[in-house]
């Protein structure tokens, strides 16, 4: 089986910055699983409004409910031990997020996959908090701004105005929140089988300076101090 670096990342990431006791990778529902009724007649209205809107248009023009739920495969999957879920979606592309021809290709894209994720855990998770992530190490200034009111546009019609349930983390929150985080909270963890973090550790021996790049607090202090004067 084919194993992606980002979905290392974001399963690490998942078990010891959410501190998830559960947690997988390339999560797909069974066909066998069942939903409600009652919540399935819910999340089919959603789907329907959400398609049907303009904005959100192109995020499903031939799929029905079922297919394009049954369609769901998330990235990581993770539950902590109050038993809230998380759902993480991300694309590594090292020229920066290649979706579509087009920053609306893009956005409808990354909305798409979101929505999946959310029906999804509505339907197999009922009654629980959730969160829903799309995450991208790099993506494109005005590709970036449009995704972003998109995801924003789709919060608001499902609900979310804070941006609560669902977050687009990419670029330099990517790499403070999601990358830094993980390799600061596990540089003293020896007895670890991840890929990315065994890839990591690997590396550290022959660059020590990575130890002070990406493994304290004070160099996402400082990374943030230098993202702030730079603009200003």
């Amino acid at each position: 089986m084919k194993i992606e670096i980002g979905e290392s990342l974001c399963l690490s990431y998942l078990k010891h910055v959410k501190n998830c006791v559960i947690y997988q990778t390339n999560w797909k529902a069974s066909s066998l699983w069942a939903i409600s009724d009652k919540e399935k007649k819910e999340l089919e209205v959603i789907f329907e409004a959400v398609r049907k809107s303009e904005e959100f248009r192109d995020i499903s023009k031939k799929s029905e409910f079922n297919q394009f739920l049954r369609q769901a495969e998330i990235d990581a999957l993770g539950i902590d031990q109050a038993g809230k879920v998380y759902a993480i979606d991300i694309a590594f592309h090292e020229q920066g997020l290649r979706y579509g021809s087009t920053d609306e290709e893009a956005a409808a894209r990354v909305t798409k996959k979101l929505v999946r994720s959310y029906l999804a855990m509505r339907g197999y998770f009922p009654g629980r908090e959730y969160e829903v992530i799309f995450a991208s190490p790099k993506v494109g200034p005005t590709r970036d701004i449009v995704i972003d009111k998109a995801v924003e546009s789709l919060c608001r019609r499902l609900g979310d105005v804070n941006r609560e349930k669902f977050k687009y983390i990419t670029n330099d929150a990517f790499r403070d929140d999601i990358l830094r985080e993980t390799l600061r909270v596990t540089k003293d963890d020896a007895d670890t089988n991840e890929l990315f973090l065994r890839s990591y550790k690997l590396l550290r021996l022959y660059c020590p300076e990575l130890k002070a790049m990406f493994e304290s607090k004070e160099s996402k202090v400082a990374s943030a101090s230098s993202s702030k004067s730079k603009v200003e």
